[in-house]
Formats: C-alpha cells, structure tokens, sequence
C-alpha cells in the first residue's frame, strides 16, 4: 500500500517562508513515523532500534545523528572531558568573579542564594558547561549542539505546545486554597521583581537548557544509539541527574527522597523527549518547573534571591520538606500527563 500522507500536508506549509526547510523536516518524521513509507530516512527506527516502540519512533530523530560515533569508549571518553573541561572554565568562572569589588560580600551569599546577584552568578556559571558541551560534541562525536535540539521547526513548535498548557496548569494550582505551612508569605515587592524578571528568565532558560541537552541530548542519544532497550537510555541519564541532586548537607534526611524525584523528573522530561524526537517539551517542563521554584515561589532561605513569594520553611526543616515532596512528585506527574496530550500526533 503506497504511501498517501502527503496528501495531507497543510496548505500553509506551500505558503512558509521556510517551506523548504519544513518540508524537509515534516519528510523525516513521517518517514519514521508511517508504517507504508519506504524512505531510506526511517532508517533504523523501522527496524527496531532506538527501543522498537512506536510510541518512541520519533526519537530516531535524535538518535540517527549519534549511530557513526556510538561507541561506548567514546561516550565514556566524552563524559570524562566534558567534567574535566567544566571543572577548569569553572575555575576560570570564579576566579574572574573574584576580582570584583563587592567580592567578599557575594561570596557567603552564593552558600545559600538569598540574593538576586548570588543565583545570577549560580545560573550563569551553566554557560561554561554549555561552551564545554558544543567543544566536547565537535572534538569527540563531530556532531553539533543542534543534533542534540531535533529540527528547528518541530522544537519552537512542541516548545509553545507544551509551554502553554503547563503554565496555565501552575497558574490554576496556584490558586486552590493551600494548606496552613504551604501559605506563601511576600518575599519582595511586585515592581523589585518585574525588574529582575527579564536576566533571570533569560538565565533560568539557559540553566534547563543546558541540563536538558547534556541529559536528554547528549547522554540520552548516544546510549539509545548504541543499546535499543529505553531502560538503559532512560534510566541510566536519569540517574545521573538524580544523583547531581542528591545534597545530603543541605536537604539532611531529605536527600534521598529529593533525589528520588529528580530521577522520576528525568524519567518524565526523557519520555517527552522521545515521543516528539526533539528537546522542546522537556525543556519547557523544565523551564516552567524551576521558574516556578526560583522565581514564583520558593523556599524560605536557601534559593530565594529571585522569588515573588517563600513559603515559611526552608530545606533545613525536615518534617515539612518531607509532607511537600509528594505533592511536588503529584505535580511532576501532571505535568508530564499534561505535556504528553499536548504533544500528541
């Protein structure tokens, strides 16, 4: 039976500026994602690889770049590079930022992030790890950051098609009654904080970005390439990520349990990712998640410098950190539910 979705393409599609690049866009995924297409593009999707589900045949998308370099010797030599590279621009980082005047004052500022400046500093020390990235993906896997994003096209789109859903999910969540100790308290005066509003956005994107494509991208496609079971792919990314967020002076008996949530957050933010074949969806799920937790509302003391609101409790209080993660894992599973019927094909 021939092939008969391009009947089917969008009239607007003929009329794009970028039709061109649309065009070759739309071709790729359909010749992943038909059951009749014979296009040589499905490639290993249509013989099972990159998990042979087809719920996941999108994923090839990002996959078939990283197949000619997906050795297990060059990933574990690429892991090893990028954490070196990163600890050296991170001392360069530092060191640059010790020669300013206000120094020893933002120092003890950056232990907690009670200040605007103390977490700009924090979120901007991810652009060294980004640079490190794009040189390490060059040097080792001669691919670019932009195998790691999926096609231009489809990542804008499935960016907005998640973003708005998900931002009036936390708006309407926002405004169910909340417990007693979830009641949040002022943190800053409205005007202080649309002032800060545009840097902060601009370097919160950077964060998750940056995390989403080392994550999701980088370590998330070079396995898939190499193993075709999603539980490798998925989980071992995911508990890397977990175990980045393991903080055991900081969260104190609450640490494993907030790192558990970090794992179950990259298993959400991978499964989107496979299912569009592009990072858009788990980087506005990411993105919403920590503007939501940096700039809306955030704990009392520890990474609050950016925050409208604090809720009257901060990681050191161990009985209400453990009664908020399961609603905070609640969430993350809406979310991800939300964000799945958002990006369905």
């Amino acid at each position: 039976m021939p092939c008969r979705v391009f009947h089917y393409v969008p009239d607007w599609f003929a009329r794009n500026k970028q039709a061109i690049v649309v065009a070759e866009h739309f071709i790729q995924i359909v010749a992943i994602t038909c059951p009749y297409c014979v296009c040589p593009l499905a490639g290993g999707a249509k013989n099972g690889q990159a998990g042979g589900m087809s719920r996941y045949r999108l994923h090839e998308v990002l996959v078939a770049p990283a197949r000619p370099t997906a050795g297990l010797g060059r990933l574990a030599a690429g892991i090893g590079l990028i954490v070196a590279g990163f600890l050296m621009l991170n001392l360069i980082y530092y060191r640059l930022l010790q020669q300013l005047p206000d120094w020893p004052d933002i120092l003890p500022e950056l232990f907690e992030g009670t200040t605007p400046r103390a977490l700009w500093i924090m979120l901007g020390n991810f652009l060294p790890l980004l640079v490190v990235l794009a040189v390490v993906l060059r040097m080792v896997h001669e691919r670019s950051l932009r195998t790691l994003l999926g096609p231009r096209i489809m990542l804008q789109l499935d960016f907005r098609r998640v973003l708005r859903p998900l931002v009036v999910l936390f708006v309407v969540v926002s405004l169910l009654p909340a417990r007693g100790f979830l009641d949040p308290e002022p943190n800053m005066g409205f005007s202080n904080w649309l002032v800060l509003v545009p840097l902060s956005l601009a370097l919160v994107l950077l964060q998750v970005s940056t995390e989403e494509l080392l994550f999701r991208g980088y370590l998330q496609s070079q396995l898939a390439a190499r193993v075709n079971s999603p539980l490798i792919w998925m989980l071992l990314p995911s508990l890397l990520f977990g175990a980045l967020h393991y903080d055991p002076q900081t969260f104190g008996p609450n640490a494993l349990m907030l790192a558990i949530w970090s794992v179950g957050f990259g298993l959400a933010a991978a499964d989107l990712t496979a299912r569009a074949g592009n990072l858009g969806p788990a980087i506005a799920l990411h993105l919403v998640n920590n503007v939501s937790a940096m700039m809306i509302t955030s704990t009392q003391g520890y990474w609050d410098g950016l925050a409208l609101y604090v809720v009257p409790f901060g990681p050191q209080d161990t009985e209400m950190m453990r009664a908020v993660l399961p609603l905070e894992a609640l969430m993350v599973l809406c979310c991800w539910l939300t964000a799945r019927i958002a990006i369905r094909r």
